[in-house]
């Protein structure tokens, strides 16, 4: 059995169909009454509830023997939560924690690095076998489907920031990798694919693609904000605020090889993440994967 927490999540439902495709038993963990909705997957067990509740926890690790940790982004508590589900996973005996990190979690402007950072650090220390995933930002993030039915891209930063990305289906399947093959304790694995692209190169992908015209136009951070679908902390709106002036400041890039090394192939390229999501532009829409609102 392995235990996925925020599997409702757009990480954590990529990481379960990863698993179940491998026919891995899981045990689903999220805040969300929704993740019941899972069991249609094939998911075996669901638990709705919260990973700071002792009680949950306890629950949600008996028997397991592996955990794949998914922390909510932008939350003020990310890494109590971390820690408590880390301890929780040391104290049942687990036999291998999968911890989805980020790439790059040394740089100290951006609040949610550093929350993984500490996690990192307290994996480590736990002399838990372990398995750190630092994935780049997700192709996901950009909503194909939007931008064709408006065709206009919009960016909270410059148009001008080079920005490499990773397709979630590639970070699911090296979940699915570590968590089923021997041979990769105490690795950390930077998975980053092979574009580093401007908005304006995102546009330019998604025009030849679509065969649409797609402007692209700079907006307001404050307007971004006020476009995502949830009621946001203060806590969140100062981490999205301080990551969107940081990519407009430096942008934020890597490397492929490692990626590439895991998946035993090259990593999806924008344009085929693209032309995938255009056969299927109805995704939903969720920008960020929050724990729960956040009462300011």
């Amino acid at each position: 059995m392995i235990l996925v927490t925020s599997a409702n999540g757009k990480t954590g439902q990529h990481v379960v169909r990863a698993l179940l495709a491998k026919k891995q038993e899981i045990r689903a963990l999220d805040i969300s009454e929704k993740v019941a909705e899972l069991q249609r997957l094939g998911v075996k067990e669901v638990i709705a509830g919260d990973m700071l509740d002792a009680a949950t926890l306890n629950k949600a690790m008996d028997g397991v023997r592996a955990v794949v940790h998914i922390g909510p982004p932008f939350h003020p508590r990310e890494r109590m939560m971390g820690e408590v589900v880390i301890d929780a996973a040391k104290s049942h005996g687990v036999g291998l924690f999968v911890y989805f990190s980020v790439l790059h979690p040394q740089i100290e402007a951006l609040i949610q690095h550093t929350m993984k950072l500490k996690v990192e650090e307290h994996l480590i220390n736990s002399r838990l076998p372990y398995t750190i995933l630092q994935p780049m930002h997700y192709m996901q993030n950009v909503f194909v489907g939007d931008v064709v039915r408006g065709g206009v891209f919009d960016l909270p930063y410059s148009m001008e920031t080079p920005l490499s990305f990773v397709d979630m289906q590639d970070v699911a399947e090296v979940a699915g990798k570590v968590l089923t093959e021997a041979g990769h304790e105490r690795a950390t694995y930077e998975l980053c694919g092979s574009d580093t692209l401007s908005g304006f190169d995102i546009a330019r992908i998604i025009g030849e693609e679509s065969g649409t015209r797609i402007e692209t136009k700079s907006i307001p951070l404050q307007e971004f904000i006020s476009h995502v679908p949830v009621k946001m902390s203060d806590y969140t709106v100062h981490g999205i605020e301080r990551l969107f002036t940081y990519y407009n400041r430096h942008g934020l890039t890597g490397n492929p090889n490692v990626l590439a090394w895991l998946l035993g192939r090259k990593p999806t390229t924008f344009a085929e993440y693209v032309r995938r999501e255009l056969k299927d532009p109805s995704v939903p829409r969720n920008a960020f994967e929050l724990h729960a609102p956040v009462k300011k």
